[in-house]
């Protein structure tokens, strides 16, 4: 027997209403630490940061050029940090030009300056935007 269809629409509000898992600051610090923590200490160094970000930048880098685009970096840099990360003003970044970006981020987000960063320094505002240029 068919069902009605006002049960039949319930039904689907009821499907919609489920709640949608989105990854938390925590889940990003700790898939920033599983991906590029190589040493598995707990910590990011910053050989370990250089070589997820030029991991990154490969990954980002659609038309194999070399250079990243505005539309390439996405939101991962703001318009002013892409125009400061752009040394050469030519609209594109270069993996040097992109991993210096990530060094500046590195430093910022290493609020105790041990040339490390833990867990809960991915956790702050510069460690968000650490983990946003390392992370795909």
């Amino acid at each position: 027997m068919p069902k009605h269809p006002v049960s039949t629409f319930l039904g689907l509000v009821g499907i919609l209403a489920i709640p949608v898992m989105v990854p938390t600051t925590s889940a990003f610090a700790a898939k920033a630490l599983t991906t590029a923590d190589t040493d598995k200490d707990g910590t990011l160094e910053k050989a370990e940061v250089d070589a997820a970000a030029g991991d990154l930048f490969d990954k980002l880098d659609k038309e194999k050029d070399g250079k990243l685009s505005k539309a390439e970096v996405g939101t991962r840099l703001s318009k002013a940090d892409f125009a400061a990360a752009d040394a050469d003003h030519d609209g594109t970044l270069t993996k040097d030009e992109y991993i210096a970006a990530v060094d500046s981020a590195f430093k910022a987000a290493d609020a105790d300056g041990d040339g490390k960063v833990e867990a809960k320094e991915l956790k702050s505002k510069a460690g968000r935007s650490l983990t946003r240029l390392i992370s795909f």
